[in-house]
């Protein structure tokens, strides 16, 4: 049995799914706080519980026959977390420790866990970003998500494998629109449908005097079923014995937050209203992941592009909507 920490959320759903369609046994556990049970669409187990919480997480342990760990639950909003320091450090760093420990007290030989491009920081030039890259964050997310590798890696040791997967910027659903991010997501992409659908009249653009060829900052944007399929593989390259991993996901792609802002607009068929506002503190200008690593280890390929992300998170996004008794046009 595999359990998926967080696993009720936006990505965890997709993996949960990935990982049950691959023939995998799944258990859920999370506190359903950015998630809900109807995104387990296929009717895994859910134990609804807290990453802080470690009698509920020994229980889990103590109850179920459990051989691998999939650590996806975390805070996530950059910006927040420079607000809300010791929440991100309790839940990012406490929680993920927690769930380590129980693991490995279990027994649990197999751990992985999602990290973050954050933990690079602002890169030196403008190659794409290797694993090898210095991880200077800039903000507590990306501190918190290089505490949790480091954690990881302290506890792993010889008996213990561990895959850690750093994401870049994360978008798209499943294509039959069944999963997707919450309305209230703060992600880049879900803010401009919210535009595009009429549930804002528009939309605040961090910043427009970076050196880019727009003025916007530049980001690799990968979809969420790449990033799904990547667990599988890396799930069973563990199984099969090989070593521990630390792998970049991305497309390998860069684009401006212009350029995403005009795919929406094509995809959608709608104007989407612009107001440029003061950076965020910490963010960082150019995010392009170099992914040789993962296609060598995993034999991993990501097959979407940004098209495809587009399309399928507004498709998710439309459909979410209906489900809440809005009709978008």
């Amino acid at each position: 049995m595999i359990l998926v920490t967080g696993g009720c959320g936006y990505i965890g759903s997709h993996v949960v799914k990935a990982l049950t369609e691959a023939g995998e046994k799944v258990l859920v556990y999370d506190n359903l706080s950015q998630g809900t049970k109807a995104a387990l669409i296929h009717g895994e187990e859910l134990v609804v519980g807290d990453i802080c919480d470690q009698g509920s997480l020994k229980q889990v342990f103590e109850t179920h026959d459990i051989e691998a760990v999939i650590h996806l639950a975390a805070l996530v909003n950059a910006a927040e977390s420079n607000d809300k320091v010791d929440l991100y450090r309790s839940v990012n760093e406490i929680g993920s420790q927690n769930v380590y420990q129980a693991a490995v007290a279990a027994g649990v030989k197999m751990i992985m866990y999602s990290s973050s491009a954050a933990v690079y920081g602002t890169p030196v030039g403008l190659e794409p970003i290797q694993e090898s890259a210095p991880l200077l964050p800039t903000n507590v997310y990306g501190e918190t998500k290089l505490a949790g590798e480091k954690l990881l890696l302290d506890i792993a040791g010889h008996e213990v494998k561990y895959g850690i997967f750093r994401f870049f910027n994360v978008g798209g659903a499943e294509e039959g629109g069944r999963l997707g991010q919450s309305r209230e997501s703060r992600a880049i992409m879900q803010r401009l449908f919210a535009v595009a659908a009429g549930d804002d009249d528009h939309i605040v653009i961090s910043g427009h005097d970076y050196d880019t060829s727009d003025g916007t900052v530049v980001r690799d944007f990968i979809h969420v079923e790449d990033i799904a399929l990547a667990f599988v593989l890396g799930l069973n390259n563990l199984r099969k014995g090989s070593k521990s991993f630390t792998l970049n996901l991305g497309s390998g792609e860069s684009h401006t937050i212009g350029e995403v802002i005009k795919e929406v607009g094509i995809v959608t068929g709608k104007n989407i209203p612009l107001i440029y506002g003061p950076r965020i503190k910490g963010d960082i200008s150019y995010s392009l992941s170099d992914i040789s690593l993962v296609q060598k280890v995993l034999g991993w390929e990501p097959v979407h592009t940004l098209r495809l992300i587009v399309r399928d998170g507004w498709n998710a996004y439309k459909k979410l909507s209906l489900k809440e008794g809005k009709h978008v046009l």
